[in-house]
């Protein structure tokens, strides 16, 4: 996957071509986004950057997140009875996500069939996917 740095360049670039501006709490969240392995709430998000932006409103996360979302910038990952989680990483990888402590990773990327093979196969065309796993990450097993 891109790097952390030229993820949040790209966010960027999409924003400003959008004629959005680009303030120091937007900048912010943008930098923990794409720094975090977790796939973060917007709540841990709000955490996070509110502490070293004290002035930081929930709303400000949730209003830059959609922003993203709808730029094509970031995944939101819905869960039932859970807060969605965010995503940077938009290259096809497999997501592997907790059942005990709610973690989530990324494995690898290319994972998922080509969606050009699958509109010839089965005349689906495909916009976009998510693979995930449910199980026990190591900690968990291990009962850390």
């Amino acid at each position: 996957m891109r790097g952390n740095g030229q993820r949040s360049k790209e966010m960027d670039k999409a924003l400003k071509a959008a004629g959005c501006r680009i303030s120091s709490q937007r900048r912010a969240i943008i930098e923990h986004l794409c720094a975090s392995k977790s796939h973060p709430s917007a709540r841990q998000i709000f955490q996070e950057v509110g502490k070293k932006h004290p002035g930081l409103s929930l709303a400000t996360v949730y209003n830059t997140l959609g922003v993203l979302n709808r730029l094509g910038q970031i995944r939101v990952m819905q869960f039932e009875g859970a807060d969605n989680r965010y995503e940077p990483g938009m290259e096809p990888h497999i997501n592997l996500i907790c059942t005990s402590c709610g973690s989530i990773d990324d494995l690898g990327q290319n994972v998922s069939l080509r969606a050009e093979a699958i509109l010839a196969e089965a005349g689906f065309e495909v916009f976009d996917s998510r693979l995930e796993y449910y199980g026990l990450c190591a900690k968990c097993r291990n009962g850390f």
